[in-house]
């Protein structure tokens, strides 16, 4: 057993043992706590620098695969040799057939200098302007390999931590922004640019770079470049420009709208404006020591001198053919090449392009020349004073090609102005039955020529209180059972709505905007304030009431399918185009693509042009001499009018309108009057050919599978000897089918029914004197059921069973089956004039006996069980 030893107490203590003994073991705990975090510094430390490795490689990667740090070498082509851009035209020797093509130059098209930025070479630039726009936009441009390092990391530290702006973006780096679509304010911009401008300092020079920025940069009112900013405000060359001046322009950069020397010339008082901005210019120029003390003194905080010029006497005004083009050739240099807007349109007016159009000249000017003399006999109104509008496209149906377009009415005033021919959307109203509902669904097999739905409303609305027939027709007239002839050339709302729910609302947006190409279409769009559009509803689709609405080129473009066979094209106004050096740098090819069956396409052609002979086309007498099919359109209001038509050589479409939207007021269409004004010219020469036998009007061609056939206009099936005694007269009509739709059966519409025409007429019965009764034709609706009394043009004809045991009508305003008809239900009246008269499936009551009908009496026979009543019909 051990024995404890205890200390002594009188035994004195080791203090400086004890002390060196704590401290070793301070020592050793401190050291393996030093060791621990010194091992997890390490561990971090190698963390961090596999990750920094890993990230880095990553990022190369990212960088090498996905961004482009390349700038394309033709933006810099340097329009100060006044490189002139050529527009030709195809002459044919053929031009029906297209044969023998030859380029032809439309020398009054050339362009030789943007509207708005005109080009000035580094050697013309004063080197006030060049040393105020490094001043105070890049200071150390001339020392820095494409980015300011010390600007750049301010901007990410007060991005971080500050509360200002501060921009660390060189003048490279905003040439970039200028010249691409890196306009996003996303870490991955940030980058490509930064890459970029490092990549491009090492290909052009400083003043190269200079050169290029100095004349797209945007200098408000319109302008774009310095020469642009020169002559707008100061009335003067770039080479004359004073400090100030330059100050000014320079100035404007930052915020072009706020430093305008015209809106916002500032003053001392409010240190606000231009003057605000050039002081700044100069306070920087003079702290660089660009500018001496005394040059300072003279032009600080004095007086700007503006000598404001709206236009150049350089510029020429272009035609609308022109206009397009260009725009057209801008879509796609942004769209194909990533350019920026202002760029392309830089090099297509100044880099010595050749744009090869399919313009026919003939057609461009018999449009300005309708358009231009704007004959008060076709376009008519005046609303309040304000000349009411008008755009059209002309295209080529077989081939897409834009043949001629017109913007707006009266004299071209300037370049590239608001065009309502392909740039504003108006709804198109009834003109996009044929593309949104009736050929779709023929292309389905949903309806043919001859099929037949009921012209009544489609619906009543939500409020039981309050029911409201929708949709209306224009007139308002409900006339019950209808073709799809007829709906086609009346325009018949509720016929197109209740085609529409058959295609389904899918498959017509589908072939409307991505198959006839009309992109103005919307799927969804929410505002802000969270209310949602769609253009997939009945009322855009079936009525045209789109959320924006369409442009003329757009629906011309998608009319052009019908006489091509089926064949959408798109509509192009340019066929290649060359740069200087002779490459082509875009390039439109023929594409067509097959929409609809040519079958299809006839048959809708067929009954497009019965909407010119018997419908609401009648006021285009060009249908008397050549083959015309098309389609009116009118908007809610009377806001808008349309009229899309075409020929065997040519597709038109027309809109009418105020430019802010206003009710027309005109009984007559102007866009009818118009198309019919601007074809017949052009079908002048083919009408004379024709007439001298030098070469046969083009006709639509029928297809082989196609086949007229007789059909009832009640039933869309045969016509039968009971469909002759339609006391309307014949319901025969002829129509166009394909060999599978062909009527096959006969009638089950018509019924026979024995008609009293005594006292007036109704249906017979036993009392009935025979020598009054006759046989008619009524038909079978059995499905009709509205809220209110609804007015339909045939509801005098209908016929539904009545059983024996129910009493017939006993009113001659009133159906013979009235009775059948549960309470608070109607199925239709038949007015004349807003008044009621005597329907004709009344019942002939004046000589029936209804008392013997509600109180009949047993009669005997040779079968006890039977007893008999007078008989109902």
């Amino acid at each position: 057993m051990n024995k404890q030893i205890k200390r002594n107490p009188n035994m004195p203590v080791d203090w400086q043992g004890e002390f060196l003994k704590a401290l070793k073991k301070i020592g050793r705990i401190l050291a393996r706590t030093f060791a621990y975090v010194l091992n997890i510094l390490l561990t971090l430390m190698l963390i961090g620098f596999l990750t920094g490795i890993i990230v880095g490689v990553a990022f190369a990667i990212y960088i090498n695969n996905y961004i482009d740090t390349t700038i394309d070498e033709s933006l810099f082509v340097s329009p100060a040799s006044s490189q002139t851009t050529k527009i030709y035209y195809m002459e044919y020797t053929d031009r029906i057939n297209r044969v023998g093509a030859k380029p032809v130059e439309l020398v009054s098209e050339r362009l030789y200098g943007a509207e708005n930025s005109l080009w000035a070479s580094y050697d013309e630039m004063p080197t006030y302007l060049i040393e105020a726009f490094i001043s105070i936009e890049d200071e150390r441009f001339w020392d820095h390999p494409g980015v300011d390092w010390k600007r750049t990391g301010g901007a990410v530290l007060n991005f971080f931590f500050g509360d200002k702006l501060y921009g660390g973006s060189t003048i490279t780096q905003q040439l970039i922004k200028n010249l691409t679509e890196y306009d996003d304010v996303k870490i991955q911009r940030k980058v490509q640019e930064i890459l970029t401008a490092l990549n491009l300092e090492k290909t052009k020079s400083k003043q190269e770079i200079l050169e290029m920025y100095l004349n797209i940069v945007p200098l408000s009112q319109n302008c774009i470049g310095v020469r642009a900013a020169a002559w707008t405000y100061f009335g003067k060359d770039v080479s004359e420009l004073t400090l100030i001046e330059c100050a000014a322009i320079a100035g404007i950069t930052q915020a072009p709208t706020k430093y305008d020397p015209i809106q916002n010339p500032g003053s001392p008082a409010y240190g606000d404006g231009n003057m605000y901005r050039r002081n700044l210019v100069l306070k920087k120029m003079l702290e660089l020591g660009k500018i001496s003390q005394s040059e300072f003194d003279e032009v600080y905080s004095k007086e700007l001198v503006l000598n404001v010029q709206r236009t150049s006497n350089e510029i020429t005004t272009n035609s609308w053919y022109t206009d397009t083009v260009i725009t057209d050739i801008i879509n796609d240099l942004v769209e194909q090449k990533g350019w920026n807007r202002r760029v392309a349109s830089n090099y297509i007016y100044s880099g010595g392009l050749h744009i090869y159009t399919p313009m026919d000249p003939n057609v461009q000017q018999v449009i300005e020349e309708v358009y231009t003399t704007a004959d008060p006999k076709i376009f008519l109104t005046k609303n309040e004073g304000i000349q009411a509008e008008s755009a059209m496209v002309i295209i080529d149906p077989y081939t897409g090609d834009l043949l001629g377009v017109v913007g707006s009415r009266g004299e071209k005033t300037g370049n590239r102005i608001l065009n309502f021919a392909t740039q504003t959307k108006r709804p198109p109203g009834s003109s996009i039955k044929p593309i949104a509902v009736y050929g779709p669904a023929l292309e389905e097999g949903i309806i043919t020529y001859g099929s037949i739905y009921d012209d009544v409303p489609v619906s009543f609305g939500n409020n039981p209180n309050a029911p409201r027939a929708w949709p209306q027709n224009l007139p308002v007239v409900f006339r019950g059972l209808t073709t799809i002839n007829s709906a086609v050339e009346r325009s018949v709302n509720t016929i197109a709505v209740r085609v529409l729910q058959d295609l389904t609302i899918e498959k017509s947006f589908d072939y409307v905007k991505n198959k006839l190409g009309v992109e103005s279409l919307i799927d969804l769009h929410k505002t802000e304030s969270g209310k949602v559009f769609t253009d997939k509803a009945p009322s855009p689709l079936a009525l045209g009431q789109l959320t924006y609405g369409l442009t003329v080129r757009e629906i011309t473009a998608a009319f052009a399918a019908f006489p091509n066979r089926g064949i959408y094209n798109e509509c192009r106004s340019y066929l290649y185009v060359e740069d200087s050096s002779g490459n082509v740098i875009l390039q439109k090819d023929y594409s067509g693509e097959i929409v609809f069956k040519e079958s299809t396409a006839f048959i809708m052609t067929k009954m497009m042009q019965n909407v010119m002979h018997n419908g609401t086309g009648r006021e285009v007498s060009l249908r008397n001499y050549v083959d015309v099919a098309g389609k009116t359109g009118t908007t809610d209001d009377d806001r808008d009018r349309w009229f899309v038509g075409y020929t065997p050589y040519y597709v038109g479409g027309v809109w009418y309108g105020y430019a802010m939207p206003k009710s027309i007021n005109t009984a007559q269409n102007p866009s009818c009057l118009i198309w019919d004004a601007v074809m017949t010219k052009l079908h002048e020469q083919y009408i004379n050919d024709a007439k001298n036998n030098i070469a046969p009007l083009k006709t639509f061609e029928q297809p082989s599978n196609v086949v007229k056939a007789t059909y009832c206009m009640d039933s869309g099936k045969l016509y039968t000897d009971v469909c002759k005694h339609d006391p309307r007269g014949s319901r025969a009509d002829v129509g166009y089918f394909t060999l599978d739709t062909v009527p096959s059966e006969p009638c089950d519409t018509h019924v026979l029914v024995k008609y009293d025409t005594q006292y007036g007429g109704g249906l017979a019965h036993a009392y009935s004197n025979p020598e009054y009764v006759k046989e008619y034709a009524l038909i079978k609706v059995t499905d009709r059921s509205f809220p209110i009394q609804v007015s339909v043009v045939d509801a005098q004809y209908v016929y539904r069973p009545l059983p024996s045991y129910i009493e017939p009508g006993s009113y001659w305003s009133v159906p013979f089956f009235i009775n059948t008809i549960e309470p608070g239900t109607y199925v239709g009246i038949t007015t004349t004039y807003g008044s009621v008269g005597r329907q004709f499936n009344c019942f002939s009551y004046e000589n029936f006996d209804f008392e013997a009908f509600r109180n009949p009496k047993p009669v005997t026979t040779t079968d006890p069980s039977e007893t008999s009543s007078p008989d109902p019909p």
